[in-house]
């Protein structure tokens, strides 16, 4: 099994789940409209069945593909390509802790230049005061 193969059944479980969910509002609509009409008309229960049954045909076929993909993923995982990801999720890891401890760090050092800012401020008010 090859990164291909998992990336097209990924492609054909979203392409289904997209007709799952284009089947399921079908259904709704059938049934709102059956139901709209039931009061005047017997409802077309052959057309209803037709629309549950597609629907339940996509579901299963959604199962089966997300089934081979969790049974898959685990081959995928030991690909050399997997490896290089993890090595650079965990470089990355690194490199945000170090991002975060020197913004902590220049984050006090400003914090301590206002302060020296400030009191710079009230030493020459208070010189200037003195000196009046």
């Amino acid at each position: 099994m090859s990164n291909r193969e998992v990336y097209q059944k990924v492609n054909v479980a979203i392409e289904t789940l997209s007709n799952l969910w284009e089947s399921m509002l079908k259904m709704i609509q059938a049934v709102s409209a059956a139901s709209a009409s039931s009061l005047t008309v017997e409802p077309d229960l052959i057309q209803l069945q037709k629309v549950r049954k597609h629907y339940e045909q996509l579901l299963t076929s959604l199962r089966s593909t997300v089934n081979w993909l969790e049974n898959n993923e685990i081959k995928a995982a030991s690909s050399s390509n997997y490896k290089n990801i993890v090595l650079l999720e965990k470089e990355q890891a690194g490199l945000k802790e170090e991002s975060e401890r020197v913004t902590t760090q220049l984050k006090g050092m400003i914090s301590q230049s206002y302060a020296l800012q400030f009191q710079m401020e009230m030493f020459l008010s208070s010189s200037q005061k003195m000196s009046i």
